[in-house]
């Protein structure tokens, strides 16, 4: 069941929510709509639900017009951020809820409406919870007993309003392998909205990154995270180092470093470059011609965060964003370079990008 999103615009007065906005998403994929705050995802998503309408453009499900038909024209099942459970009835009552409004015509016979509760309570684990009352429910609980019920309907599309946002980490963690496994089995076309980068790396199947209203960059987690359209999604996606600089000779000019970039061939004369934290190597010699000093050692579990200060005899040092590097590194490298705060090392970049007048971006 395909959606296809075609310059679809929305206004609020003089706040432009969603800006010319063309997105198609095939049979059976889990899309995740990645953004800060404020740039148009949940409109996005509650446009094609049929629950917000567009000023402009189209949106067709299966390949048909469906911009101004209302929901429940739509086959759409909603998960929202808070549950939106029914606390007077049962976790029962709860899932079967959109069966039993339904038109009597239409209206599923009871041992049918019992069956398919039963199997979705199944389906989520929480079969065992039947007669309990969602204040009786932990907060993932919770979550997979509103998606039951979305599912209930036997939804064409499954739309998720940043369905685990209310939840601590660790609940998060485990509600994301549990919905991809879902997926897998129920192949429900579907589309979630979610501020949490590493959520959307890990469930979705492509990622819409979304600013001020605007697509940035669809792609697959790999391709967005590897090989950046823009300078936002750079920097949105993952941490990244900000080198001020400018194109010269095929090297990137820092002021005091000289990157060799093999095929940058044009000059500029202000650019910016954009470098990993993992694609940088510390090494015990502070010959190198990048040496920095360590200012900072956070642990992070299974590694380390280096935060370093560029080190240079030149006037004019190396024009690093916020003024450091941050260098990640696993464990054991950590353990065998033995570095301490204050002492100076040098450092290779393995890999950077950069952006020819802030659009396409160029790999090294």
């Amino acid at each position: 069941m395909s959606i296809q999103v075609n310059h679809l615009t929305k206004r609020y007065g003089d706040f432009t929510a969603l800006d010319d906005i063309d997105l198609a998403i095939d049979d059976g994929e889990l899309v995740a709509l990645l953004g800060p705050s404020g740039c148009g995802k949940t409109t996005l998503l509650r446009s094609i639900a049929g629950m917000e309408f567009a000023d402009s453009g189209n949106i067709l499900l299966e390949g048909r017009d469906m911009t101004f038909e209302p929901i429940r024209h739509r086959h759409v099942g909603f998960v929202f951020q808070h549950y939106a459970l029914f606390n007077h009835m049962s976790v029962f009552e709860n899932v079967a809820y959109g069966l039993r409004v339904r038109p009597r015509a239409q209206r599923p016979p009871e041992a049918e409406i019992s069956r398919r509760v039963h199997e979705l309570l199944d389906l989520v684990q929480l079969d065992w919870l039947a007669k309990r009352f969602p204040p009786q429910l932990s907060g993932g609980q919770r979550q997979r007993i509103a998606l039951a019920r979305a599912l209930a309907v036997e939804p064409r599309y499954l739309l998720l309003d940043e369905p685990f946002g209310a939840l601590d980490a660790s609940v998060r963690k485990e509600l994301r392998r549990w919905l991809r496994r879902l997926h897998e089995e129920l192949h429900v076309t579907s589309l979630f909205v979610t501020h949490d980068q590493e959520e959307a790396m890990e469930v979705a199947s492509r990622i819409v990154v979304m600013n001020h209203g605007r697509i940035e960059q669809v792609g697959t987690p790999e391709a967005v995270y590897d090989s950046p359209a823009t300078p936002f999604v750079s920097t949105f996606i993952g941490s990244v180092n900000v080198l001020h600089g400018s194109l010269r000779d095929g090297h990137f000019d820092t002021g005091g470093w000289q990157l060799p970039i093999p095929n940058a061939d044009l000059n500029s004369r202000s650019q910016n470059a954009f470098v990993r934290p993992h694609d940088i190597e510390i090494v015990r010699d502070a010959s190198t011609p990048w040496p920095v000093r360590i200012r900072h050692v956070q642990p992070m579990g299974s590694s380390y965060h280096v935060e370093a200060t560029p080190v240079t005899d030149t006037v004019q040092g190396p024009r690093v964003e916020n003024d450091y590097l941050t260098v990640e590194l696993t464990r054991q490298t950590f353990k065998t370079l033995a570095l301490e705060v204050g002492e100076v090392v040098g450092i290779r970049v393995h890999h950077l990008h950069w952006f020819h007048q802030e659009t396409a971006p160029a790999l090294d």
